[in-house]
């Protein structure tokens, strides 16, 4: 059994329903019922049966709610004997800079009002760069933009539409007059974006420029120098001066990428990154 299981117990005894006990402990209700069968299949007994009113514990199940309480009590002692003096446990993150910008600051928000037990050190890049680094045990987790192959675990946090950034006034066909100002260095989406447009165009970008930050290529195309292309709806834009067109492909398909969360092995070794990673479900409702 895994230290967390023990708490997953006591909380399951208390809340007497998956749902709650799921929210209770920041996890999503197929992970807890994953966690809940792998201490059934250890111990090769039942814990719990569902009702309709809710979870029951088996007489097995009780047994190990007593030894769990026991547990719980001994591992906070533990931990408060070594809290004073003692490092807290380093998580490297591999992110790309989009995601950096829109979504980190809230997760780490998050993170800090209900856990801070881990010092979390960001690593910003391109995504087959994070899966790079993620391999070669440079991070330890690795956001990654885009269907990337990877043998280990994988977790699709969301999904996140592609747009062209253009000034109000600009149509279509002007779009293809004017320079393309790129700051995503993600070949992959490179190519997407470059693909559209010689479908829509007939041609590739004639013109382009390279910033290193989304922000300041739409700063740019609010000053007139051209038009940028992002992935996802929460960049701010003045929309008084500025648009968002919505790309679409051949099959007049929103062109669309997923945002994975990748897991190396290491993580499965503590606690408190698992915490973490259950949290990061909880908070993008991955599969409920």
């Amino acid at each position: 059994m895994k230290d967390s299981d023990w708490k997953i117990l006591t909380v399951l005894y208390e809340k007497r329903s998956m749902t709650k006990a799921a929210e209770a402990l920041y996890m999503t209700q197929s992970a807890l019922t994953k966690r809940i069968r792998s201490m059934e299949d250890e111990w090769h007994v039942e814990i719990v049966r569902r009702s309709s009113q809710g979870v029951v514990f088996t007489e097995e199940g009780k047994y190990l709610v007593q030894k769990a309480n026991i547990m719980v009590d001994f591992l906070k002692e533990i931990e408060q004997h070594f809290a004073d003096g003692t490092a807290k446990e380093l998580l490297r993150i591999g992110v790309p800079n989009s995601f950096a910008r829109l979504h980190m600051s809230e997760l780490l928000r998050e993170y800090m009002e209900h856990f801070d037990r881990l010092q979390i050190r960001t690593i910003s890049n391109s995504s087959d760069v994070i899966l790079q680094q993620l391999m070669d045990g440079t991070v330890d987790i690795g956001i990654i933009c885009g269907d990337y192959p990877y043998l280990g675990e994988k977790v699709c946090l969301f999904e996140e539409e592609l747009y062209i950034v253009t000034q109000h006034e600009k149509m279509l066909d002007d779009i293809a007059q004017m320079p393309l100002i790129e700051s995503n260095f993600n070949p992959m989406v490179r190519t997407m974006v470059h693909q559209w447009w010689k479908h829509q165009f007939g041609s590739l970008p004639h013109d382009s420029h390279r910033v290193p930050y989304a922000d300041i290529a739409i700063e740019m195309v609010e000053n007139g120098l051209g038009n940028t292309y992002f992935f996802g709806d929460k960049w701010r834009i003045n929309e008084e001066k500025l648009r968002k067109i919505p790309v679409y492909g051949r099959e007049d398909e929103p062109v669309r990428r997923k945002v994975w969360m990748m897991i190396s092995e290491r993580c499965y070794q503590s606690r408190d990154i698992m915490d973490f990673i259950s949290m990061v479900e909880a908070y993008y409702l991955v599969n409920t």
